[in-house]
């Protein structure tokens, strides 16, 4: 009894390595494909990425100047909390400061999953991404999983925001 006791631990420690250098290597070829997959992108859609970037992380730490500078002037926004579109620029500002100060809106925790990056024209990009966030005033914080498509256009050489769509 004592040898099969033996030998179901050694078993089970030898399977739990196998266990361990199994998720490594699977570990290992998913980060990179993720990586080959990163490596695929042109110039045009690597500078699109870095302002999608730059725009949601100025959007997770509450940096309302930041975040506005990449939106355009005639923006427009459909967002899941709202049954009307938001127009224009200042109009989303406005609110977007109010949920800010009310913490209705407040950003904890942010990530893109899964960004696609398309370039349609030489001045214009779509980009969508799943995201999931923590909103709210600090210890009601509510965990939402979103979609998200953002368009862009280059004028004057820099890339804006000239639609979003989020969704449930």
């Amino acid at each position: 009894m004592d040898y099969f006791k033996c030998n179901f631990v050694y078993y089970s420690r030898k399977n739990s390595i196998m266990k361990r250098i199994i998720f490594f290597l699977i570990m290992m070829v998913i980060s990179d494909t993720i990586y080959s997959q990163q490596q695929k992108l042109n110039n045009t859609e690597t500078e699109v990425l870095n302002v999608i970037i730059a725009f949601n992380k100025a959007f997770a730490n509450n940096n309302v100047e930041e975040y506005f500078k990449f939106i355009h002037a005639d923006l427009t926004l459909f967002i899941a909390s709202s049954p009307y579109r938001i127009d224009g620029k200042n109009v989303d500002k406005e609110e977007f400061v109010w949920s800010l100060k009310k913490e209705r809106t407040k950003v904890s925790f942010f990530q893109e999953l899964q960004i696609k990056v398309q370039i349609l024209s030489p001045n214009s990009a779509l980009v969508t991404y799943h995201n999931r966030g923590a909103y709210g005033s600090e210890g009601n914080e509510q965990i939402l999983y979103l979609k998200e498509s953002n368009v862009l256009v280059k004028e004057e050489d820099k890339w804006k925001i000239i639609h979003i769509h989020v969704s449930n």
